[in-house]
């Protein structure tokens, strides 16, 4: 039996995605390597976003950028495509970046997967 799925955020991977497009690598990754079979996502690209692109917040439900502009639609759009990925590999645990308005404490993303009954983790 092969190992098991996960999602796991692409810049925890080294690969340069963030809005900074800067590249960072959690030494934990490795660990992960082995264990389980990564499936690299970042829902802001999946959504449509750039690399790099305007750095945002979040305000209540809304994702606000630095130029005061409201990028709501594109985080939803990529967390709804992260969660179809999720499921077409039955993932029961996503691996994601803490600190961003997609993946992080109260972010589209992990809200939806958390929805979905996807265990999230903060890396």
């Amino acid at each position: 039996m092969g190992k098991e799925p996960i999602i796991i955020s692409m810049c925890s991977l080294g690969i340069p995605c963030q809005y900074r497009a800067r590249s960072f690598r959690r030494a934990i990754v490795n660990d992960y390597m082995d264990k389980y079979f990564l499936i690299p996502v970042c829902p802001e690209q999946l959504g449509g976003l750039p690399t790099p692109r305007v750095a945002c917040h979040l305000e209540g439900e809304k994702v606000i950028g630095k130029d005061s502009n409201d990028y709501t639609l594109f985080y939803q759009k990529g967390a709804e495509l992260a969660l179809k990925i999720a499921k077409m590999y039955n993932v029961k645990k996503a691996y994601l970046k803490k600190g961003s308005p997609s993946c992080g404490v109260d972010g589209i993303t992990r809200k939806l997967f958390e929805k979905e009954g996807i265990k999230v983790c903060l890396i």
